[in-house]
């Protein structure tokens, strides 16, 4: 069974709502005077922090200890997720249950670079709210085309390696004149180290006779194609399959 809240008391009139965990609990103003019988000043020391309660604000508890404002919001309101200080007023949750715990409003933000969400859209990864760029540096879906590097939403090709790419970055990667940009969206092949189209992978990955190393003969394969050079093959995946993630 939960634990009934303490009602919360002030030593000055009137009344003020407070919202924990979607209940409300209202600081009713205390009856007890300050002073004891004897007209001296009555000292009230918080039960938990052991602190002298100089304000005159207090929360009792079980007559006659007392918890002094700082403890009761401590122990008794939720706390930011981001700062880890007691939420008073307007919190940030999500309804859905995958974004965890609560927020400060402006606390709320990207976990990792802190910049606040353009037109309030956001991604949760692991129960934290990301912006978009680093939602994907997490979900290791940025694409890794060396002219690209920006996050993949939709079509994804998938080398050999597990790299992902958008499907029109993946070229082959011969580092002849002039660039090729066919794309390896199939069969390819991989020669020492790079993802080259059938075309180079059969011109020794781009080293022709003049520029080969000293010493190094031509030593070709199957139907013409260099020595070492392996076949592979590109898969697709659709990750905005995977539905919404904001």
């Amino acid at each position: 069974m939960q634990p009934k809240l303490p009602a919360r008391s002030k030593t000055e009139r009137g009344s003020k709502a407070l919202h924990t965990g979607g209940q409300q609990h209202y600081a009713t103003p205390s009856v007890a005077s300050s002073n004891d019988e004897a007209g001296k000043k009555k000292v009230r020391v918080c039960v938990r922090c052991q602190g002298r309660i100089e304000d005159g604000r207090w929360i009792s508890i079980e007559a006659p200890s007392v918890l002094c404002e700082s403890c009761w919001k401590n122990m008794y309101l939720p706390k930011c997720r981001r700062c880890n200080l007691p939420i008073e007023k307007q919190a940030v949750s999500s309804s859905d249950g995958q974004l965890k715990g609560k927020y400060h409003k402006d606390c709320f933000n990207c976990f990792t670079c802190s910049k606040p969400f353009p037109d309030k859209v956001f991604y949760v990864y692991d129960g934290r709210p990301l912006c978009k760029y680093h939602y994907h540096e997490a979900n290791e879906s940025l694409c890794a085309a060396a002219t690209c590097g920006q996050p993949i939403e939709g079509p994804c090709a998938v080398s050999h390696t597990g790299d992902k790419y958008h499907p029109e970055h993946l070229t082959c990667e011969w580092n002849g004149y002039p660039k090729c940009d066919v794309r390896l969206n199939g069969e390819y092949w991989e020669l020492e180290g790079r993802m080259v189209c059938e075309k180079h992978a059969k011109n020794d990955g781009g080293r022709s006779d003049k520029n080969r190393r000293d010493g190094e003969k031509w030593n070709e394969g199957e139907e013409g194609r260099a020595s070492g050079a392996r076949k592979r093959m590109t898969r697709f995946i659709d990750l905005g399959a995977l539905g919404d993630l904001r």
